[in-house]
């Protein structure tokens, strides 16, 4: 099976996208409400969290992990790969992408304090001209108010990152993902990346790691009731749910 962890809700975006992709599969999702958010917290923190989750899925089936989050994949992917046997898969931030196909635009990256922080990419030259802003007050919204998130919430925020002007936004953080249709609605002069389609590519490379199996797993390590009630929203089909 495919196993997938995030400190939240926001992998949902990226278990979607690799469902689609991958229909014969067998998925394991954990939710890592009781840690969350992982934004910040040290990356030793971080770190420590990974590495307990992808032992925990790992234990459940899983033969390969894709870690659903920025800030836990900058803090922890390239330190903790040579501990497990399994393939292990990260998220980055759509810089590049923003930067091959939208030359000369002006870019923002939406992104946590960890992420912001550590990312190496960000220091390159070949980024400079991006400004990068820490978002996680949109990150606590999505967890929070999800699915019934208040549009003026969110363009209350956003009006505050978007100072600059800028015409590409890379949504760094998969939180979000969730609600990149709403905020291509309220600014459609912008254009919002999320690089789902190349990290399920990525995923792709290994699927044969992955037992076939239809019947997908949803672990969570906060509160059960919340958990299925944002999953039903985005996952109409029968699920196990269970709380770890």
């Amino acid at each position: 099976m495919i196993g997938i962890f995030d400190s939240g809700i926001g992998g949902l975006s990226l278990y979607l996208k690799a469902k689609e992709k991958m229909p014969e599969k067998g998925f394991i999702y954990l939710s890592d409400d009781s840690n969350f958010p992982y934004g910040e917290k040290t990356e030793e923190e971080i770190r420590s969290l990974a590495r307990k989750n992808i032992q925990l899925l790992q234990d459940q089936g899983a033969r390969v992990v894709l870690i659903a989050c920025n800030s836990a994949t900058v803090s922890s992917r390239g330190k903790i790969r040579s501990e497990f046997d399994i393939p292990i898969i990260g998220v980055e931030p759509g810089i590049k992408m923003a930067k091959d196909f939208f030359p000369g635009k002006k870019t923002l990256v939406l992104a946590t304090k960890r992420t912001t922080k550590t990312h190496g990419e960000f220091k390159k030259e070949a980024y400079k001209d991006a400004r990068i802003v820490s978002a996680s007050d949109l990150v606590d919204l999505v967890e929070a108010d999800f699915p019934d998130i208040k549009k003026s919430d969110i363009k209350a925020i956003m009006d505050q990152k978007m100072k600059g002007g800028e015409e590409v936004i890379v949504l760094g953080c998969t939180h979000y993902h969730l609600i990149q249709d709403t905020l291509q609605e309220l600014y459609p002069d912008k254009t919002f990346i999320a690089p789902e389609e190349a990290i399920i590519r990525q995923l792709e490379k290994f699927s044969d790691y992955a037992k076939r199996n239809k019947n997908d797993i949803f672990l969570t390590t906060g509160d059960l009731e919340k958990f299925k009630t944002k999953l039903s929203v985005v996952n109409k089909g029968g699920v196990d749910v269970r709380k770890v």
